[in-house]
């Protein structure tokens, strides 16, 4: 897959957002955004249902973990790299109606070498994807820009559409001129996009701001790693909060879920009543417990809950064969959170459109109490 062009739909607002029409030589043809790609991760949601939902995404993100000696044994051996392979072949053919990215998650600290990139182009050589990704490279490395071009003509070569990797935790001045080599390459039209790996908004303020100030430039910003919930305070869904500063598509970050000890039947119902759901009045996350103390009616049309009160959503999702207890609950709460989520940025785009992003950032409390403000005019610079 090649991109044709990325435009812009409707003028910036000054408190921020864009929506962006992509343009593909696919079979997805185009795609709009801001949009939530659907992960591997949640892919694997959908299989432990008792019913396979139809599920909406143009994008999707295929996420290979590469933490402790897994990169080692990644970078060394043949019998890892085949079981990768495998991985990204079973994938690959779950998501064939997708436009395909690939996002290794790679330990920070890791120093990747020419050779290591080498490797991961390779396996995602022999996958069917449209997008060929670089991870991020170490703040040590110095040859940023040659690398970058390098693996950028390579990825033409297949024709497939580079997509180069940037961690939002860098230093504000590496950022900035990592972030810069790479617009460079998308002015000349070989680059149209740019991955993203998030940390936290407050605590990389400075580059997120960068990012804002730098909203008309035509190149798509996709986003990985995301955490679901803003804070340990603030439950307000991370990636709808990120939309401000004009990043355009967005993949959540795979969880670790904590079960309850196998046979310990008494914990089933504080394990649902303690799980997080997604609340699209507000954009935010509230305990379960709070539709089913008193039974509410789910108030949800999405496929995984339309029509059910709280006590017959639990009785609906409670696998025969599960690996651990609440495992099929837990998986139609996500497919619930991603069909709910997507919908609400279709929502939000409208606003963007409009230049009232602003205004519906007021009328959804969680995203109102987590706004982040940013200069407007004090300091005009990019």
């Amino acid at each position: 897959m090649r991109i044709a062009n990325v435009s812009i739909e409707g003028d910036l607002d000054d408190f921020g957002g864009r929506a962006l029409i992509v343009n593909t030589d696919s079979e997805v043809g185009t795609f709009k955004t801001p949009n939530r790609a659907m992960t591997s991760f949640e892919f694997q949601y959908k299989s432990q249902l008792p019913f396979r939902p139809t599920l909406k995404n143009q994008v999707s993100e295929i996420v290979e973990r590469f933490y402790g000696d897994k990169w080692i044994k990644f970078t060394s051996t043949n019998g890892s790299f085949y079981r990768r392979k495998n991985n990204l072949d079973k994938y690959s053919a779950k998501m064939v109606y997708t436009i395909k990215r690939f996002y290794p998650q790679i330990a920070s600290e890791i120093i990747i070498s020419k050779e290591d990139i080498h490797q991961l182009l390779t396996l995602q050589r022999m996958g069917d994807l449209d997008f060929i990704s670089m991870p991020n490279l170490h703040p040590s490395e110095s040859n940023f820009e040659k690398i970058s071009n390098s693996f950028t003509q390579e990825v033409l070569a297949d024709k497939k559409e580079p997509l180069i990797y940037l961690d939002m935790g860098l230093e504000p001045h590496l950022f900035r001129d990592r972030f810069r080599i790479l617009l460079e390459l998308s002015h000349s039209d070989q680059l149209h996009s740019i991955g993203l790996i998030y940390r936290s908004i407050e605590r990389n303020n400075q580059n997120y701001e960068f990012l804002w100030r730098n909203r008309a430039h035509k190149v798509l910003l996709q986003m990985s790693e995301i955490q679901r919930e803003f804070s340990g305070t603030k439950l307000t869904s991370t990636m709808h909060l990120l939309q401000k500063f004009g990043i355009d598509s967005f993949g959540v970050k795979m969880g670790t879920y904590y079960p309850d000890k196998e046979g310990d039947r008494e914990r089933k119902p504080r394990t649902f009543q303690e799980t997080n759901r997604f609340d699209p009045n507000d954009i935010v996350f509230r305990r379960f417990r709070e539709w089913s103390d008193h039974d509410e009616s789910l108030n949800c049309n999405c496929l995984v809950c339309k029509g059910k009160t709280a006590k017959e959503f639990v009785a609906e999702y409670q696998g025969e064969y599960e690996t651990y207890l609440g495992q099929t609950f837990n998986a139609a709460n996500r497919i619930h959170e991603y069909y709910r989520s997507t919908d609400e940025f279709e929502e939000s785009r409208k606003f963007i459109r409009s230049g009232e992003l602003k205004e519906y950032f007021k009328n959804k409390d969680g995203l109102r109490a987590s706004d982040i403000p940013i200069s407007k005019n004090l300091f005009n610079f990019k």
